[in-house]
């Protein structure tokens, strides 16, 4: 949006200057910059604030290189390095349209919702300052600064107050370490900032390496590394199959590194001269490498069978 300047346009240049907007009895916002100008633009008159631009309200503060206010629209268009500073977070951005009626910023450009332990990253958001609510729409991310993890997917939410994240449209939860990274897929995913806690909901699949994990429901704890899955659970790789009422996994450098089945668990195994081993007991672990099951150990044993296939001969 580039304003067209008017010959009768009006300018001022000092060291600083305030302008207060009133909205009802009340003084709603107030704006500080070193420079200022009105000229008429395609969306009305607007003032244009440069220079150390600060637009308070209320507990919300916007600092940015540029803004341009319509005060008869109720609205200000900030940009060059804009942060909205918050008590719930602090968002950056390319540029936003900010609503002094009702409080509410829409941020484009490269966003980041900046949390104590926890970045919120979008092309587009939607910053509800009053419902303390972040809605990205054009794909969002949210990425721990502690532990190299991320949750990503087309569309999300974050309640500011409650600490919630809810991503619902095609969320994948990944760590970025190495090939063999684990990668949690679902119907829709929960992060719980307090509790450093993801919760995988529907058609959970976790990959790792060749093996794959399926359940209903998962439950992750990011500070261990470890999760519970829940709702009929089974895991498979290239020579091995597993099912129990729950599964308990731990991740190592990105990579599911144990696996721990219990509750009638039972499971296949192929050696490596092709028989196969059909096990069933209290529980089993497994131990991964580089995605394949390389070890198996079966506690209280109920039942095991060893299978060998007959081999065809050439006359059968």
């Amino acid at each position: 949006m580039n304003p067209t300047l008017h010959s009768s346009h009006f300018a001022l240049h000092s060291s600083l200057i305030t302008l207060l907007l009133l909205f009802g009895p009340a003084p709603a916002a107030e704006i500080t910059a070193r420079r200022m100008e009105l000229v008429r633009t395609s969306d009305g008159e607007a003032a244009v604030f440069r220079d150390s631009v600060v637009i308070v309200d209320k507990d919300t503060r916007i600092d940015a290189g540029m803004a341009r206010l319509y005060e008869s629209r109720g609205f200000a268009v900030v940009s060059e390095q804009v942060l909205i500073s918050s008590p719930d977070a602090r968002i950056r951005a390319d540029s936003a349209r900010y609503n002094l009626n009702d409080r509410r910023a829409e941020l484009f450009g490269d966003v980041r919702v900046e949390q104590e332990s926890l970045d919120i990253l979008a092309p587009h958001i939607l910053h509800l300052a009053r419902e303390k609510l972040v809605l990205a729409d054009q794909g969002v991310t949210l990425r721990g600064r502690a532990r190299p993890f991320q949750i990503s997917g087309r569309r999300g939410r974050f309640d500011l107050a409650r600490d919630v994240g809810l991503v619902d449209e095609e969320p994948v939860l990944t760590w970025s370490r190495g090939p063999d990274t684990a990668r949690v897929t679902s119907d829709a995913m929960y992060w719980y900032q307090a509790e450093s806690r993801a919760v995988a909901q529907g058609r959970v699949s976790i990959r790792s390496g060749a093996s794959e994990l399926l359940c209903d429901t998962v439950i992750f704890l990011s500070g261990p590394d470890s999760g519970l899955a829940l709702g009929r659970p089974s895991m498979k790789d290239r020579s091995s199959s597993a099912t129990g009422d729950t599964m308990v996994f731990f991740v190592r450098d990105g990579a599911l590194e144990r696996v721990t089945i219990r509750g009638r668990a039972a499971g296949q195994y192929r050696t490596e001269g092709g028989e196969l081993i059909d096990v069933s007991g209290r529980s089993i672990d497994l131990r991964l490498a580089r995605g394949d099951v390389e070890q198996v150990a079966i506690h209280q044993l109920w039942s095991g069978r060893l299978i060998r296939e007959r081999r065809k001969t050439n006359g059968e």
